[in-house]
């Protein structure tokens, strides 16, 4: 996995380097230190060798996250973003996603989970964020009106998947899921990115929400 690093804090961006170091899949092709930064030096490279996710920071100097993020999604269409934030601000969650961030993570998370948002990113195409961000997403949506699922939609999960559902929203990691029902990490991957599918469903904080509407929790 091609990564880039956006943060304006050459602390966080060491500590970031340090925890991904262990993993050999993860490969850093470019680091910057704010929007503009970022935006430059993607232009000196080949697209060979461009990132294929950029790990990026929201409050920088000359040119934000998000800013960064609504460019990059009109030039470079194929790249994903998630967004490494110590905020739970629930407006720039949503500011974030609909400017084009394919994720939303807390910078305190565990190398583990960034890399397993990365896979999922790149993968499965889903939104991950830390338990903490949906929590925030989920108070916010239950105050909005939205429509239940209906029996004849749940009813396309199957039992696996139905179980595999149940462990996300009480915040289970893959590696969990995966221990507790006897099966791989990626069978795991594989019935997630099937509920999505099926449900319709763009994030899990949307994947939450429902559970707890259809009492499913």
């Amino acid at each position: 996995m091609r990564l880039a690093i956006v943060d304006d804090s050459f602390l966080n961006r060491k500590t970031l380097k340090e925890k991904l170091l262990p993993y050999a899949e993860v490969e850093l092709v470019l680091e910057a230190d704010n929007g503009a930064d970022y935006l430059e030096k993607l232009k000196e490279l080949a697209p060979a060798q461009h990132p294929q996710i950029v790990l990026m920071d929201l409050e920088m100097p000359f040119l934000d996250g998000i800013s960064a993020i609504s460019i990059s999604k009109v030039k470079y269409p194929e790249l994903k973003f998630i967004v490494l934030t110590i905020y739970e601000d629930t407006d720039r969650i949503f500011e974030a996603i609909k400017a084009g961030a394919n994720g939303y993570l807390l910078k305190e998370d565990k190398a583990v989970n960034i890399v397993e948002a990365l896979e999922s990113v790149l993968n499965y195409d889903n939104i991950p964020m830390s338990p903490a961000i949906a929590r925030s997403a989920m108070r916010l949506l239950c105050e909005e009106n939205r429509p239940n699922i209906t029996p004849s939609e749940s009813q396309l999960l199957s039992d696996r998947e139905m179980d595999v559902l149940k462990l996300m929203v009480k915040g289970h990691r893959y590696s969990d899921i995966a221990a507790r029902l006897f099966i791989s990490p990626n069978t795991v991957r594989t019935h997630v990115n099937n509920v999505y599918k099926k449900l319709h469903l763009s994030s899990k904080s949307e994947m939450m929400e429902l559970a707890r509407k259809n009492n499913w929790l």
